[in-house]
Parts: structure tokens; C-alpha cells; sequence
């Protein structure tokens, strides 16, 4: 460590200018990976119909939040209705949400 008083100011200002910027690029860095929250399609542009496609419907499918909505489509689902973004696999086998 440096032992004149001038040489000593330099080290802590060097320092503490680093350990300013080290904090200031972690805050920054964590404020790009923060989470947003999702928009949903409208009903017309997920193409939602409230009625089943032969034996698939909104209420089988693992978007569909009970008692009537869904993860990925907004309004009021009906779990009689269908939409093409329905699915028979469980979020998890297809990367979505959990």
C-alpha cells in the first residue's frame, strides 16, 4: 500500500471510483433483464371462436386459466371455445410459461 499522504488520496479515490462504477454496471446489467409482463392477443388477432374444434376446446388446453381466461389471449375465454394457439402439450414441454 502506498505510504505518502497524496499517493494514499489517489489509491482511495481510484478506488472508490471503481467500486462506483462496478455497482453502477451490475444496476444497469439488472435492469436489462428484468421481467415485463406479457400482452395478450386480442380475441380477432388470436383468432378465438367461442365454440370447440372438433374434440379440441380452450378448457383442455394448458393456457387456459380457470374459470375463463387465458394466458395468452385477453378477455373472457370460454373453456368451450378454440383458438389455433391451442395445444395438447403441457407449457413446460413447449418452453412457455410456467
Amino acid at each position: 500500500m502506498p505510504t505518502s499522504g497524496s499517493s494514499r488520496r489517489a489509491f482511495i479515490k481510484t478506488a472508490a471510483a471503481a467500486a462506483v462504477a462496478a455497482t453502477c454496471g451490475r444496476a444497469a446489467e439488472a435492469q436489462e433483464y428484468k421481467p415485463q409482463e406479457q400482452k395478450k392477443l386480442t380475441q380477432a388477432a388470436a383468432r378465438y371462436q367461442d365454440r370447440p374444434k372438433g374434440n379440441e376446446s380452450c378448457g383442455v388446453c394448458p393456457y387456459f386459466v380457470f374459470p375463463k381466461s387465458c394466458v395468452v389471449v385477453e378477455g373472457e375465454i370460454s373453456p368451450s371455445g378454440w383458438c389455433p394457439i391451442y395445444t395438447a402439450f403441457p407449457p413446460a414441454d413447449r418452453g412457455a410459461h410456467k
